[in-house]
């Protein structure tokens, strides 16, 4: 099932990796508005994560067997490396943290996500909306994510996970890190973050993610459809945010 899963969606992965966005990215002010924007699905990843965590490794008062212990390992490991990657440093920091950090590199408003999550986690998501002018794209984007997390479905969070997110994200970034006129001298951290990035989610948490897909819908074939469909959603909707970014990245430089 999943080789079938993963040729169904081939198009649609290909779109992605041939977007018009990251041979856009041709300066300094470019990548600004580029993170200005990216910076919010960096959090809503964090966010299909836990939703994960808690079904397949759930943390509460009393322990119970995990129904996976493969599964509850894969989903323990990526949690750890983006709540606590470990920098070349020896310091460990999130990864929306390093992206911040990234930003505030090439001067990028990097205290506004901050100040964004700060408020999530002291007055919760729909307060912090309202009160935060987030960028067009990147709030229809969250939207996107949300809502497959307000449905609860685990499998179909999954395979937003695993195809909205760990599979494409290696061939995003290492098409952008091959198009973008960004040298790693001027943008250090967000080069490594992309490097990382293309290094554990392309040699490790892809296929676990494919795995977990699989051990999630088993034999059902509803599941099996309906998995795909939030693939296939996910994927559209990761589209459409880098239309939306690409424009504005055209409209900014008219101006």
């Amino acid at each position: 099932m999943i080789t079938e899963f993963i040729e169904t969606l081939k198009p649609k992965l290909a779109e992605l990796e041939n977007h018009q966005l990251y041979g856009h990215i041709q300066s300094i002010n470019d990548l600004q508005l580029f993170m200005d924007r990216h910076v919010y699905a960096v959090f809503d990843f964090m966010s299909l994560t836990k939703a994960l965590q808690n079904e397949l490794a759930p943390s509460g008062g009393i322990w119970t067997m995990p129904k996976s212990n493969k599964l509850a390992r894969f989903i323990n490991e990526i949690v750890l490396c983006e709540e606590s990657d470990e920098l070349p440093s020896g310091e460990f920091i999130s990864h929306f943290e390093m992206y911040c950090r990234a930003m505030a590199e090439v001067k990028a408003n990097s205290d506004l996500p901050l100040a964004f999550i700060h408020y999530v986690s002291e007055h919760g998501l729909k307060n912090a909306l309202n009160e935060f002018d987030i960028p067009k794209c990147s709030r229809t984007f969250m939207d996107s994510t949300f809502a497959t997390l307000k449905a609860g479905r685990i499998h179909e969070i999954a395979a937003s996970f695993c195809f909205g997110r760990e599979k494409c994200i290696p061939i995003m970034f290492q098409t952008l890190l091959d198009q973008m006129n960004i040298s790693e001298k001027d943008a250090p951290t967000f080069h490594y973050y992309l490097k990382r990035h293309i290094e554990v989610d392309g040699e490790s948490h892809g296929p676990l993610a494919l795995n977990m897909i699989e051990h999630l819908c088993g034999n059902d074939k509803v599941k099996w459809k309906e998995a795909l469909n939030a693939a296939n959603s996910s994927i559209d909707n990761r589209i459409q945010f880098w239309d939306e970014v690409l424009i504005d990245i055209q409209k900014d430089s008219i101006v």
